[in-house]
C-alpha cells in the first residue's frame, strides 16, 4: 500500500513520502497563485480553485491568504464564505456544506501526529481523519476544528473555540475544548 493510500484510509503514514511531498508542493504552488490574484479577477480565481479543490460550489468567497496541504481532499458547497488566514490540513477528506461562514484565522486539521517512538522510528508520523462541516454553520474567527470531527447543521462555533468532538445540530459551542453553551431548537 502506498503512503497516499494509507493516508486516505486513516492508517499511519509517512508525510515525507516522495509522492505526498509532490502533492503538497503542487497545492502550495496553487495556494501561492490564489493568494496573489487580484480579488476582482474572478476568472483566474475560479481556474485556480477548480484545480486546487476536489469540488467547489457556486457563490464561494475565499479571502486570501488561504493555505492547505493537498487541496484534492477538500469539497466546498454553495454560498460559502472563508475569511483570511484559513488553514486546512487536508490529509483526509474535508467537506464544507452549503451556506457556511468561516471567520478569519480558522484552522481545520484532519492530521494528527503520532507520538509513540516506534511509530516515529518507522517514519509513520501521522494519521488523518475526515472533518465534516454541515449546512448553515458559522465558525467564528480563531477557532480550530480537529481531526475526526463532524459538525451538525445549524451549529455556531464561537470565536477562539477548539472543537475536538462531534457537535450536534443546532448548537452553539464555545471554549477549549468547545462545549455546548446553548441549543437553538
Amino acid at each position: 500500500m502506498t503512503e497516499f493510500e494509507k493516508m486516505q484510509r486513516g492508517l499511519p503514514y509517512s508525510p515525507a513520502d516522495e509522492e505526498l511531498t509532490l502533492f503538497r508542493y503542487a497545492a502550495r504552488r496553487l495556494c501561492q497563485q490564489f493568494n496573489c490574484i487580484d480579488p476582482e479577477d474572478t476568472d483566474n480565481l475560479a481556474i485556480v480553485t477548480t484545480k486546487l479543490f476536489a469540488g467547489i460550489g457556486s457563490n464561494v468567497d475565499i479571502d486570501a491568504p488561504f493555505f492547505c496541504h493537498y487541496g484534492m481532499n477538500i469539497e466546498i458547497g454553495d454560498n460559502v464564505s472563508i475569511g483570511p488566514n484559513c488553514t486546512m490540513l487536508d490529509g483526509a477528506h474535508v467537506r464544507i456544506g452549503h451556506n457556511v461562514s468561516i471567520g478569519p484565522n480558522v484552522g481545520i486539521y484532519t492530521t494528527r501526529h503520532r507520538v509513540l517512538p516506534l511509530d516515529i522510528a518507522r517514519g509513520e508520523c501521522e494519521t488523518s481523519q475526515s472533518v465534516i462541516v454541515g449546512n448553515n454553520v458559522i465558525i467564528e474567527g480563531n477557532s480550530v476544528i480537529k481531526a475526526g470531527v463532524a459538525i451538525g447543521e445549524g451549529v455556531v462555533i464561537e470565536a477562539g473555540s477548539v472543537v475536538d468532538t462531534d457537535i450536534e445540530p443546532f448548537s452553539i459551542v464555545a471554549g477549549n475544548p468547545a462545549e455546548v453553551v446553548r441549543r437553538l431548537q
